[in-house]
């Protein structure tokens, strides 16, 4: 069984009142799930880049790779967005799909991960990772089966205190 972990962290987007916008962090087994997603995104984004040269256009497809952000307080306890019940269905989201990370141009669904995310007794699974943008296999990432009881009291502990 994998290890999650939801983190508060600071926003590099500034609300208009001027404070830092509190997100959550996720990490799988302490590692930060982006991380894992870049890993698996980076031979699709350098056949992105090859192909933009060749057609002379500007090289910037290796940034695609994992270019994404947590999503903001919106998401956070007590929603139950990441229990299976999504807020919202981006543009390119199927029925079934869970957004887990977002687009770091500030709107989430515009460059977003996808998941499927099965809650049962016991467990809690994310599978069937995709971009709602492009068609890259993300297979290689597999799925995650979490303990439910440690998904929940992560979900929980990442949420600020009354």
């Amino acid at each position: 069984m994998h290890a999650i972990e939801f983190r508060r962290a600071s926003h590099p987007a500034v609300r208009p009142e001027g404070g830092a916008a509190p997100v959550v962090g996720i990490l799988v087994d302490g590692v930060p799930l982006v991380e894992l997603v870049r890993a698996v995104e980076l031979p699709y984004a350098q056949a992105e880049q090859r192909r933009r040269a060749d057609e002379g256009l500007p090289g910037t497809a290796p940034l695609l790779a994992g270019d994404y952000t947590t999503l903001g307080p919106a998401y956070d306890w007590p929603s139950r967005h990441f229990l299976g019940e999504p807020r919202n269905l981006p543009w390119g989201g199927e029925e079934g799909e869970t957004m887990v990370l977002g687009c770091p141009c500030g709107i989430d669904e515009c460059w977003a991960l996808m998941a499927r995310i099965t809650v049962r007794p016991r467990t809690v699974t994310w599978s069937a990772f995709r971009n709602n943008c492009c068609d890259w296999d993300l297979s290689a990432l597999g799925s995650f089966v979490f303990s439910r009881r440690q998904y929940e009291d992560s979900l929980r502990g990442g949420a600020p205190r009354p």
